[in-house]
């Protein structure tokens, strides 16, 4: 995996301390390899009725037509 910033590239607004030394750019290979995967989306195993899998389907459509809902009120 490749990162967007080049090694020694200064990264703004990750340090939040007054007197906190300007954060830099690692090398990728001292990144930890979790660090490339945490932007992909989680992957259930699909266990039947009730499971992690339907019940994240079923939260992630009901928060879409809660959005719909809010949107079509605003028109």
């Amino acid at each position: 995996p490749i990162s967007s910033c080049v090694e020694n590239t200064k990264i703004e607004g990750v340090n939040y301390l007054k007197s906190q030394a300007p954060v830099l750019a690692l090398p990728d290979d001292q990144y930890p390899e979790w660090l490339w995967t945490v932007s992909q989306p989680k992957v259930y195993d699909d266990e039947g009725p009730g499971s992690k899998s339907e019940r994240a389907k079923r939260i992630r459509e009901n928060k879409q037509k809660i959005k719909d809902k809010n949107f079509m009120s605003t028109q």
